[in-house]
């Protein structure tokens, strides 16, 4: 396996950083400032990174961090002192697009946290569909305290109501092993590993068929907000979709095959 990182930058992309360090691993890091606190232009550019990764035939997992020591601070704060009912509504429509190019990522995304992830940072970690901590990760809901409101919606996919509320109303941020005592599903690990421990998730993803990853996307984000006997219905439609690809057989011989030798005397 090459260790040459090669770049999958797109065109027009400033303030996102997109690199392949290994075959089929792209790892995306926020990159504007200090902080990395968003602006309406880094929206755009988050989502035109995901949208484009969708489509890259070479790429099967995607993680997500923030360049330096903090993940995210949020949205730039400049934006909400100029923020009107009008203003304001072209804002909200470029942060959903990003949030949900992460969740809609034709990709498994992987979130590594590497610092204080707060306000749209802690939304865009929640359409994660993995996420490794590091032990020096916070994790907040600044709005209410900057005279703004959201991010409980994103939060209550991670967290039971009450601890979600906490969060909300108080504004305070609370520290990686917090949150996981309350209930997140996160990995929370020494600061030196993070990383690492991110990209042995990646590879043991990017192992898998990039069509069967594609169709699991597909199902369970089908799956979430259904009951569960649709939801299994569902998913039984696209197991009939891959059992007729290729990836599929080569899958099942593949085991049997690993069974077998391993009933050997």
């Amino acid at each position: 396996m090459s260790s040459q990182t090669e770049s999958l930058q797109p065109a027009g992309v400033d303030h996102v950083v997109v690199t392949e360090p290994e075959p089929g691993i792209a790892v995306v890091e926020l990159a504007r400032g200090k902080v990395n606190a968003i602006d309406t232009q880094m929206y755009r550019e988050i989502a035109t990174v995901f949208e484009a990764l969708s489509d890259n035939q070479d790429v099967r997992v995607v993680v997500l961090t923030g360049r330096g020591r903090i993940f995210c601070a949020g949205n730039d704060l400049g934006s909400f002192r100029v923020m009107d009912a009008t203003s304001g509504v072209v804002d909200m429509r470029e942060a959903k697009r990003a949030i949900f190019g992460v969740l809609d990522c034709a990709l498994p995304v992987i979130g590594a946290i590497n610092g204080p992830c707060l306000g749209s940072g802690f939304g865009l970690t929640s359409m994660c569909d993995l996420v490794v901590a590091s032990e020096r990760a916070t994790f907040g809901l600044p709005e209410m305290g900057v005279g703004v409101l959201g991010g409980g919606r994103f939060t209550a996919r991670m967290l039971p109501q009450q601890a979600m509320r906490r969060m909300f109303f108080t504004a305070e941020a609370v520290d990686a092993a917090t949150l996981k005592n309350w209930g997140a599903p996160i990995e929370v690990v020494a600061h030196e590993t993070f990383m690492a421990t991110a990209m042995s998730r990646a590879r043991s993803i990017a192992a898998k068929s990039r069509y069967a990853l594609t169709l699991a996307k597909q199902s369970l984000n089908g799956c979430e907000d259904i009951d569960i006997k649709r939801g299994y219905e569902l998913e039984q439609s696209y197991t009939l979709r891959l059992s007729e690809h290729p990836d599929s057989k080569i899958a099942v011989e593949a085991r049997i095959a690993e069974m077998s030798g391993g009933t050997k005397s």
